[in-house]
């Protein structure tokens, strides 16, 4: 109760100093910090991490406040502070410390008297912040900068680049040979927090040079303050850098460790005008949402239809990164036709640059992409840097697949089955000792045919369904098959290319689920005696792949099986017909045969 009443007073003396500290807990419970500051802040020159929580900032316990001036116990300096509290941002907490460390108690007021502006700043940032989108409208930038005292590097021009994550940006710096200190270098500048104190414009954030490991909290935080301007078309954005994790001498934007001047010029405004021109094909972004085959990455367009984002989805179900992709200009004016080529603005984390793309239309739900590697610097050379025919096809399709034709209906037969073995996921030896009562559902084809009575397999095109909207592969020995849908084919340069998944009364197909055949007709060599004479032709043959995630382009080993045509559809029908029909003529003239003799017998007597 003394310490209580000390309090009232608006005094701490020194004899109260160890039951303060004992009764903290009680008497004190009302002086806390803001819950919003608890958590794990950096600050420069400490040799661990300050923490907040409750009445506990670092070393220092809160014994009275007032708005943001607060009267603390330094247990370090075993002495009373007075600190001016301010927080900037959810990230960034700064404070001046008043007068003198007393030992002493004394009144708030005279702890706490004026503060003055020469005080020292010190500066707070929280670990793992939350980045937040950098104040910098419309990147690219071109940006010249100087050190300190040096000269400004102005040539040649360094460039600020846009990244995926709207919190990066990359500084891409070029070195000036008239001006010391420069050099070529590439940082990332991660925004954290921003903030306005009176004219100043503030913003901290985290800086990444690559190419040189990672940096220690001292070298990677950094405090800038900046402006924006617009004049004649053009928007300039100046910045000055602390030069180390405070923000401590900071006079104005052309005073620093180091001044940037991000400059907007006309030319990147006539590249924005062209984006906002350019649209991607209207057969392409009628469905928002595609995917790849094995469905590790999805692709979706934007309502403006100018902007296709691509993420790629790794096992556990994270998103590594993702891909930015902004329609720059059409190289061809055929939109409305089944190939489309386009520039566009390309952008992976920090990564970006022109990259060339083809646009095939195969199905209404069906497309296929190709996409150059290389990435250019100017949007007139993204096509000329690859080779169209060495761009890699990616097929994608919608999760809506509907059921088309499967092309080259028929039966077939296995020919050199020996080099045609087919795929399995269940061993022989296990399939041995289980009794088949139905024809099983397979999901790849068998591998191992070790007896000679089970290679007698055959594939139907085609012929199960009225719509030849399937295909089954099926072992005739043991009554195994697998059944696909076809969902859209399309020939080019003599072979066919067929999307297919696994037999499903669902149209909507689960990811990962939809393969590729690719088959072609070839004539099969002519057959030579023993003697070197030429014998009989034998018949066209159908070259087929196995089931792939791709859809293979003449790689040397594409073509896995050589099949034998039993008949099409139609034939095989007419001929069942036909034997039936004669088998049942067979057995009524059995019947009026065997009439006509009993009764010549019964006559007879």
């Amino acid at each position: 109760m003394q310490g209580l009443a000390s309090r009232r007073e608006g005094r701490f003396t020194p004899s109260l100093v160890p039951l303060l500290l004992v009764g903290l807990p009680l008497a004190y419970a009302s002086c806390t910090f803001p819950s919003s500051w608890t958590g794990q802040w950096y600050q420069n020159s400490k040799e661990s991490n300050v923490t907040i929580s409750g009445s506990t900032l670092g070393d220092r316990t809160c014994i009275d406040k007032r708005n943001d001036m607060y009267i603390v116990y330094d247990n370090a300096e075993k002495c009373y502070r007075c600190l001016v509290i301010n927080d900037r941002h959810e990230n960034v907490i700064q404070f001046r410390e008043v007068g003198m460390c007393k030992t002493e108690g004394d009144s708030f007021d005279a702890l706490c008297y004026v503060v003055r502006s020469d005080e020292i700043l010190y500066s707070m940032f929280r670990l793992d912040s939350k980045p937040i989108a950098c104040p910098f409208n419309g990147p690219p930038f071109t940006f010249s900068y100087n050190r300190g005292d040096s000269k400004e590097c102005l040539n040649p021009v360094s460039h600020a680049e846009s990244c995926t994550d709207e919190s990066k940006l990359l500084l891409k710096y070029q070195a000036c040979p008239d001006v010391e200190g420069t050099e070529s270098n590439t940082e990332e500048l991660q925004c954290l927090a921003t903030w306005k104190d009176g004219r100043m414009k503030y913003l901290v954030g985290t800086l990444k040079v690559f190419g040189r490991g990672a940096l220690g909290y001292e070298k990677s935080y950094r405090c800038f303050v900046y402006d924006v301007k617009h004049h004649e078309g053009r928007i300039t954005y100046q910045l000055a850098d602390s030069g180390d994790p405070t923000c401590n001498g900071l006079n104005s934007v052309s005073e620093g460790s180091r001044a940037l001047k991000f400059t907007k010029v006309p030319a990147d405004v006539a590249v924005d005008r062209e984006h906002s021109r350019c649209k991607y094909p209207s057969w392409v972004t009628q469905h928002h949402d595609w995917h790849s085959l094995d469905g590790s990455r999805s692709y979706h367009f934007t309502s403006g239809n100018a902007t296709l984002k691509v993420t790629l989805q790794d096992n556990t179900g994270d998103v590594p990164y993702e891909e930015k992709i902004v329609c720059h200009n059409l190289e061809n004016d055929n939109v409305q036709g089944h190939r489309v080529k386009l520039v566009a603005h390309f952008t992976s984390g920090c990564d970006s640059g022109y990259v060339c793309m083809i646009f095939h239309r195969r199905d209404g739900h069906v497309i296929e992409l190709q996409q150059s590697n290389q990435k250019a610097i100017m949007p007139d050379e993204a096509c000329t840097l690859s080779d169209p025919s060495l761009m890699p096809y990616t097929t994608l399709i919608t999760s809506t697949l509907h059921q088309r034709k499967c092309p080259q209906p028929g039966r077939y037969s296995i020919l050199d089955f020996e080099q045609s073995r087919v795929l399995s996921t269940m061993s022989r030896r296990h399939r041995r000792g289980v009794k088949m009562t139905r024809p099983v559902e397979r999901t790849a084809w068998q591998e191992e045919s070790d007896e000679e009575d089970c290679r007698n397999t055959d594939i139907q095109i085609g012929c199960s369904t009225p719509g030849q909207n399937e295909m089954i592969i099926a072992n005739t020995c043991e009554r195994e098959e697998v059944a696909y849908s076809c969902h859209g084919s399309w020939e080019e340069k003599g072979t066919w290319y067929t999307i297919v998944s696994q037999r499903s009364t669902e149209l909507t197909v689960g990811l990962g689920q939809t393969f590729c055949f690719s088959m072609r007709m070839a004539d099969a060599m002519e057959k030579l005696s023993a003697r070197g004479t030429r014998l009989q032709q034998r018949e066209q043959e159908l070259w087929l792949t196995r089931p792939a995630r791709t859809c293979q382009r003449e790689t040397a080993d594409q073509w896995t099986y050589r099949l034998a045509s039993q008949g099409v559809c139609e034939d095989l029908t007419k001929a069942a017909s036909s034997a039936a029909s004669s088998s049942s003529l067979s057995r009524v003239s059995l019947v009026l045969s065997a009439g006509a003799a009993l009764l010549c017998i019964l006559l007879s007597r």
